[in-house]
This record gives structure tokens, sequence and C-alpha cells, in this order.
């Protein structure tokens, strides 16, 4: 099977920052017309579950790693952006800021992480390389 091209650089690192300023925007506005609960679910859940998902295997996909320690910092950084998203909402009046999000979000993030080391081998992304010490090669990230 034929891997799929990659993205230049400039354009890996323009989705990830498209893809923070649509979660900024959908984080900002007056929320409405969004169903309360689906499958017995809060519809926002699911909202918090894809957005951050989406952002940590973007930011993998950006930086071309899919090593642990690296998706652990991708996953991080997602997180840190969505807690920062949640002290701007507690500072709007149609918003609220809650802690239960911020938890949602770092699910979100782990689970975006973890699927972009899955797909990443067909983009030619060597999920975990060994270390030099272990007679790896540390250029076999990509």
């Amino acid at each position: 099977m034929s891997r799929p091209p990659v993205a230049s650089t400039s354009i890996r690192y323009a989705g990830v920052v498209a893809l923070a300023a649509a979660i900024l925007y959908a984080s900002i506005i007056e929320p409405g017309g969004v169903p309360r609960t689906f499958l017995g679910v809060g519809v926002t859940v699911y909202l918090h579950l894809a957005a951050y998902g989406g952002l940590s295997a973007a930011l993998g996909y950006a930086v071309l790693a899919a090593d642990r320690r690296t998706l652990l910092g991708v996953a991080l950084v997602a997180t840190a952006y969505g807690a920062c998203i949640e002290l701007l909402q507690g500072t709007i009046p149609h918003r609220t800021m809650a802690g239960s999000d911020v938890i949602v979000n770092a699910v979100g993030a782990a689970i975006g992480a973890g699927l972009w080391r899955v797909l990443a081998p067909r983009f030619g992304v060597v999920a975990d390389c060994r270390s030099p010490a272990d007679g790896g090669d540390p250029d076999d990230r990509r």
C-alpha cells in the first residue's frame, strides 16, 4: 500500500493553528441550538473529546513524531490549551468555566495522541525508535 503524501511543515502547522483557532472561536461564542444530551451523555462531552483529540492528533502530525515522549508532550500541550480556554470562559458572561471540561479535554487529547500513534506508520513515521544507547538511530523517527 502506498503512503499518503506528507504535507509541508508550514501546511502542517497552519492546520494546527487553524484548528486551535476554531476551538477557541467555538469556545467563546454564545452557545445555542445544540441538543443537551446524546445517548445519555452531554453533547459538549463529545465536542470536547473530538476537539482536543483532533488537536492532539494534528500536533502529532505537525511534528511528524509518534514516540511516547513526544506524544505525551503533544497531549499535555493540547490539554494546557484547553485549560487556558476554560480560564478565559470564566471571564465571559454567557460561558462557564468547568474543571470537568479540562479532564474531558485531557482524555480527548490522550485519545487523539493514541490515534496518531496508530496512524503515523501510514505516513512513514516510526512509532518508537530505539535510543542510541540501545543501538538505535535517533533519526529513525521518520
